[in-house]
């Protein structure tokens, strides 16, 4: 594999390292103080410059990711709060959202506080606050690379109501600064259930900053509200934050490679005097057709999601009232994918766009 600027094998690396935690590797963990004591963390970490820390206490979702010690996802005030703080009800879900890379919202549920066929159902679903069971975290050699991954599965599941089940493995490699989430959602009830998923990814700081911009590939997009409409022309460029700042959402149909990938980046080509910065996320259209863009522009909640989804963001009554929403029966299983990748200069930024934004 290439790291260091040279291509080095196994053998070499092995001869010259007492350990490959010397380079890098997986390490668990458990946070032990404030509200987020108790929750479980797996930090990655990469030679190539990429890291991140992943959640088994939190549904196996990704609390923060940098490149070369630069932030990539923005981080609420909450930091990794414990399961127990989870309040189901309303908005509540926001007290324990530390945003990050990706807070997973569903699995039955997702958008705003609604009450569906009798069931109150609360901000953004419960799977983000489940903890994760059979987790395994490791890596090994595949050939010259070094790859590295974690797994496990979240269940979410009521007495009398439905029973479904999230098995997640994360991957990335040594060499590329690159992560892969494949994701399994199965119903292991006895009745069919709804199935709404959406990934909450949040970029933010120095990666989201004044002049930064969204890319995609040919997209249909729809604004949520008159608020969001009115700042419809500029969707996808950012400013300084701005206090008391009204949230803007648009709904994005973005049309699918030649692979069935559906691909967004955030870029800011004037990171570190000119150099560039970006990520890149690509996700499958056939399962989730939909992105949400969260453009969050105040003091403080300075932010950009870019959320996939299989369903809109209108809550689960809406979604059943026009005959939207989606169901997985006993025994079915859905499979999602997503793949995010650092744009590490301007030249990867005018690839994307020249590959991309045509």
């Amino acid at each position: 594999m290439k790291i260091f600027g040279k291509e080095i094998s196994k053998q070499e690396l092995q001869q010259k390292t007492g350990d490959i935690s010397q380079l890098g590797g997986v390490r668990s963990y458990e946070l032990t103080d404030g509200v987020s004591r108790g929750v479980r963390a797996v930090d990655i970490k990469s030679p190539c410059g990429l890291e991140f820390t992943v959640l088994p206490g939190r549904g196996m979702d990704i609390s923060s990711l940098s490149y070369k010690a630069v932030p990539i996802t923005w981080r609420s005030a909450t930091r990794e709060t414990s399961p127990a703080y989870y309040e189901s009800r309303g908005i509540e879900w926001l007290r324990t959202f530390y945003g990050g890379l990706l807070t997973t919202c569903g699995l039955t549920t997702t958008g705003p506080p609604s009450v569906d066929n009798g069931e109150e159902l609360g901000l953004h679903g419960r799977i983000a606050n489940i903890d994760a069971e059979n987790v395994l975290a490791d890596g090994c050699w595949e050939g010259d690379r070094y790859k590295m991954w974690i797994q496990g599965k979240v269940r979410e599941a009521r007495v009398f109501g439905d029973k479904l089940e999230l098995s997640r493995k994360i991957i990335t490699w040594m060499d590329e600064p690159k992560i892969i989430i494949e994701d399994t959602v199965e119903n292991i009830g006895s009745v069919t259930s709804p199935l709404m998923v959406l990934y909450h990814v949040n970029v933010g700081f120095p990666v989201l900053d004044n002049g930064a911009e969204l890319l995609e590939a040919k997209a249909k997009v729809i604004p949520r509200d008159d608020g969001a409409k009115a700042g419809q022309a500029v969707f996808n460029k950012f400013i300084e934050p701005v206090k008391g700042f009204k949230e803007q959402c648009y709904f994005h149909d973005i049309e699918a490679d030649e692979d069935g990938n559906s691909n967004i980046a955030i870029v800011n080509k004037n990171f570190n005097n000119g150099e560039g910065i970006g990520i890149w996320m690509k996700f499958k259209k056939n399962t989730l057709p939909l992105m949400t863009q969260w453009k969050q522009m105040g003091m403080g909640e300075y932010v950009c999601g870019i959320e996939p989804c299989n369903s809109s963001v209108g809550g689960r009554k809406a979604e059943r009232e026009k005959g939207t929403l989606k169901f997985i029966e006993p025994g079915e299983s859905v499979d999602f994918r997503l793949e995010f990748n650092i744009l590490k200069s301007n030249e990867d930024i005018n690839k994307f766009k020249k590959i991309f934004c045509k």
